[in-house]
């Protein structure tokens, strides 16, 4: 993810998933029902009426995944992974750009990117703007192009040295990366729905089912009750279909936000050790110490010298 450059286009890799890789996982979902699924299925339900057993251990998965509606979910639950693989990758590159920044924060043995210190304690004002700089340079390199890291700590490295203020500062690099926060907060969004539609389509199938059911009402009142099974079959098979898959879907999810949050945290831990708690303006060092100097009072007489108060 960027903050100065978002990714927006059809043709970015993040305009890609959504919309290209919608299309893909339909299309796959659609080849693979049409040659395996809908054709097992139809065999096992032909056997069955030929009172044929054990036509085959995963007959009973085709039969529960032949409906429409768990088309539709499988669909929705392949797009959401790969929006959830897309995501995880670039948590895991956000860490590893981390990582050439503070490799002894995260048991890396190698040298940091950028010497922040260079053979001093603290970041003085005019050491800041050409970190800022080197930084800058550093960042136009293809893995170290749009990541948080980089350009969070030269814009504010370039706020100190600009004003020389820390409190600023501070606000400066935590304020952009609450700002990253809330967009990968927001890019959620989309999966958030996947999770709240595929039992929604789980429902629909539900419904459809049981209306099929109670239309051929009067079959099973006939005796043939095959008619009534159908569609009770299609009522619960899609809820379960639609409940199992967004179950899978919430965990990643979670897991997902949780991968996104320890990430925030651990880039504001490294900013306010690294960085905001080590800089320093020279002019403090040649700020004149203020003496308050306590001038003599006459003694004042007590009760102990004999005075009398009266």
């Amino acid at each position: 993810m960027s903050l100065r450059k978002p990714e927006r286009g059809l043709f970015s890799v993040k305009g890609l998933i959504f919309s290209l890789g919608l299309i893909a996982s339909f299309i796959f979902v659609g080849v693979l029902y049409g040659g395996l699924i809908r054709p097992a299925a139809n065999k096992a339900a032909l056997a069955q009426s030929y009172g044929v057993e054990g036509a085959g251990s995963s007959s009973g998965i085709f039969v529960i995944l032949k409906d429409y509606e768990q088309q539709v979910c499988i669909s929705l639950f392949l797009w959401g992974i790969m929006i959830l693989a897309y995501k995880f990758i670039l948590v895991h590159a956000e860490a590893k750009v981390l990582g050439r920044f503070a490799p002894e924060s995260e048991g890396i043995e190698a040298a940091p990117e950028v010497d922040l210190l260079s053979g001093s304690r603290s970041i003085a004002r005019e050491r800041a703007g050409k970190l800022s700089k080197e930084i800058d340079k550093k960042s136009e390199s293809h893995d170290l192009k749009n990541k948080i890291l980089p350009y969070v700590m030269a814009r504010g490295l370039e706020r100190y040295h600009m004003t020389g203020n820390v409190p600023e500062t501070t606000e400066t690099i935590m304020g952009r990366l609450e700002v990253a926060s809330e967009q990968q907060e927001s890019e959620l969004s989309m999966l958030r729905y996947l999770v709240w539609a595929i039992p929604s389509i789980g429902f629909i199938g539900t419904v459809r089912g049981i209306g099929v059911a109670l239309h051929r009402a009067d079959e099973a009142l006939q005796g043939d009750i095959s008619g009534v099974t159908n569609a009770l079959g299609v009522a619960f098979n899609s809820t379960l279909v639609a409940l199992i898959i967004s179950i899978i879907l919430m965990l990643l999810i979670h897991l997902l936000q949780s991968g996104q949050e320890g990430l925030i945290l651990r880039l504001q831990t490294f900013c306010r050790e690294q960085i905001i708690d080590k800089l320093y303006d020279r002019d403090e060092e040649t700020a004149p110490e203020i003496e308050i100097e306590i001038e003599n009072t006459p003694d004042v007489p007590t009760l102990d010298d004999g005075v009398s108060l009266n």
